[in-house]
């Protein structure tokens, strides 16, 4: 009998609630399931690292922005695991975890592991990636409520409203003793970008590698072309419009204001330093 500890944010709605019920019914057949919920940012990671030890997996209900704070207080010697019930569901899109309840269970009961890696941006681990400009920008702008209601439809279409101030930041990428400049910059440790659509092949979650995107001379234009590449390609390095940086070390700033968006919620604004330290977590996987 494990004991599984699952951190759960109640303002994911009924309809989650719901599910979840359903899953800990089951998992409590063969397990020790305690559920703890949470009501302000930052609670899932001080849960995570006052109950890490107490333990046997630490399960994360609840989208890529819950997974990021548990990340940030979890110990590396507990299992990690998810439930998916966010907008994008990357980190799950990454880990063969689908919605079913089925799916879900067999994996906390199976206990399977995978070490995934995280990266730092200033003191903070994330576990996915880090965008700076445009996409920040986006999640910047939306409405928590509307967020909840509409989902991926209220990304789009602030993406949208977006794509008219595409050359809005200058931003300045110092790496590997070279200094470049962009006006969106991605650097992302994860193979998938909003949901299932793949951006690179250069890694994912279980790689420790960081590939650093600079959108240089961002026009309409080439913004539909980088959308082509994603759907047709899955690869953003076909683009001889974007430079790619593979690195350890990413110092940023810009004399603009800008935002940053880290595992899709807002992080703050720059300056900033990104960086992997081949850190791991065990991950629990299909």
């Amino acid at each position: 009998m494990k004991k599984i500890c699952i951190i759960f944010n109640p303002k994911a709605g009924n309809s989650k609630l719901a599910k979840l019920n359903k899953i800990i019914t089951e998992l409590n057949k063969n397990n020790a399931v305690t559920l703890f919920e949470t009501s302000v940012a930052g609670d899932a990671t001080n849960i995570a690292r006052t109950e890490s030890a107490n333990f046997d997996i630490i399960v994360a209900a609840g989208g890529d922005g819950t997974i990021n704070e548990v990340v940030n207080g979890i110990n590396s010697n507990t299992p990690l695991a998810i439930i998916p019930m966010g907008t994008a569901n990357i980190v799950a899109i990454e880990a063969g975890i689908s919605n079913s309840n089925k799916v879900i269970c067999d994996a906390i009961n199976i206990g399977k592991t995978k070490k995934v890696y995280v990266s730092n941006i200033n003191n903070k681990k994330f576990i996915l990636m880090t965008g700076i400009g445009y996409d920040a920008k986006v999640v910047n702008n939306i409405n928590p409520k509307l967020k909840k209601m509409f989902g991926k439809i209220i990304f789009f279409l602030e993406g949208l409203k977006q794509f008219f101030k595409l050359k809005e930041f200058n931003i300045t990428v110092t790496s590997n003793n070279q200094t470049h400049n962009a006006n969106w910059v991605l650097i992302t440790n994860a193979k998938h970008y909003a949901g299932s659509y793949s951006i690179t092949k250069r890694t994912n979650i279980f790689k420790e590698d960081l590939v650093c995107y600079l959108f240089q001379d961002l026009t309409k234009l080439s913004f539909l072309y980088n959308l082509f590449l994603i759907v047709f390609y899955g690869d953003l390095s076909k683009s001889k419009k974007i430079k790619t940086i593979q690195s350890n070390v990413f110092k940023i700033h810009s004399e603009q204001k800008t935002p940053i968006q880290c595992d899709g919620e807002l992080f703050g604004h720059l300056p900033v330093t990104i960086q992997s330290n081949k850190e791991f977590l065990n991950l629990i996987t299909v």
